[in-house]
């Protein structure tokens, strides 16, 4: 193989828990997570030299290895002891700081890309190791779906089922920083639970309006901002049947059993929004969508 184009599609979370604070600093979190249509698109290409070479249109995304699909393409050459060189085409859709893990679903794109390029066919039970090694939201963006993510997030366990839904995603102008949201949550005295199990019930029977009476996400409770506020009542306002920050924010979506009325809603918030787009549940994290 020559090339590979990958899609490498965005999460949302249709719940966030925080458990507690592990030894390590990091939190123990309960989640359902979900892909979307919204995607990245990452071409892989094989080059005569050795080395990667990072090419992208969004200037303020780094080309060494401070970016993860840098690192993801440089992880897989060494473990397998892979001389060739690589040529990496990343083209930007999903926003940047907007808790819909558009870097881990690159990284994940790029150690599936490089496993298909050089024809490895690394087990599946690896290629999540691998993921793990770069951040705690790549696993899930391997493999990706409708899942309840534990741990840190690594730890998967599959829902069978997908509600048919439509969602409009807006990020607001405000970015948010993972570590930041986290130590607000911190300070909370006595913060809200979310029920997990009575969502993944839901989400099994096909029941959307008990997923969107039981959205959930610890982070948004704690980040205070007037903007995730105001994303989420016009989303309502405009025929949203639930609504939620996402991750660690600032995206916001709104869930929607009527097409047209999704359509509608994005219409007219797309003026309102640097990201607004409709978007659907998809079943996998990244797939190829052409090689040669």
């Amino acid at each position: 193989m020559n090339s590979v184009t990958l899609s490498a599609y965005a999460k949302i979370n249709l719940a966030l828990d925080v458990i507690g604070k592990r030894a390590d600093g990091y939190h123990e979190l309960r989640m359902i997570m979900q892909s979307v249509s919204v995607h990245d698109t990452i071409t892989l290409e094989r080059m005569p030299c050795k080395g990667v070479i990072f090419e992208c249109g969004n200037k303020s995304i780094p080309a060494d290895d401070g970016n993860l699909v840098v690192r993801a393409v440089k992880l897989m050459l060494r473990e397998n002891d892979i001389d060739g060189g690589v040529k990496i085409t990343l083209e930007k859709r999903i926003p940047s700081m907007a808790g819909m893990a558009g870097g881990s679903a690159d990284g994940a794109a790029a150690l599936i890309g490089a496993d298909m390029l050089f024809d490895i066919k690394t087990p599946q039970e690896k290629l999540l190791k691998l993921g793990r090694s770069l951040g705690a939201d790549v696993p899930f963006c391997i493999v990706g779906g409708t899942k309840i993510c534990e741990g840190i997030g690594e730890k998967m366990t599959a829902i069978p089922h997908i509600p048919e839904y439509c969602l409009v995603i807006v990020k607001p102008q405000i970015s948010v920083s993972t570590p930041a949201a986290f130590a607000k949550y911190d300070r909370m005295p006595s913060p809200e639970r979310g029920d997990i199990d009575g969502m993944a019930k839901c989400l099994e029977k096909n029941d959307i309006d008990g997923v969107c009476k039981r959205l959930f996400n610890a982070l948004e409770y704690a980040s205070g901002y007037d903007e995730i506020t105001e994303a989420k009542n016009k989303l309502l306002s405009l025929g949203a049947d639930g609504a939620l920050m996402t991750g660690s924010g600032s995206a916001v979506f709104g869930i929607f059993k009527d097409k047209q009325r999704a359509e509608n809603c994005c219409g007219v918030l797309k003026s309102c929004y640097p990201f607004c787009e409709v978007c659907y549940p998809v079943e996998k994290g990244c797939e190829a969508v052409s090689y040669e």
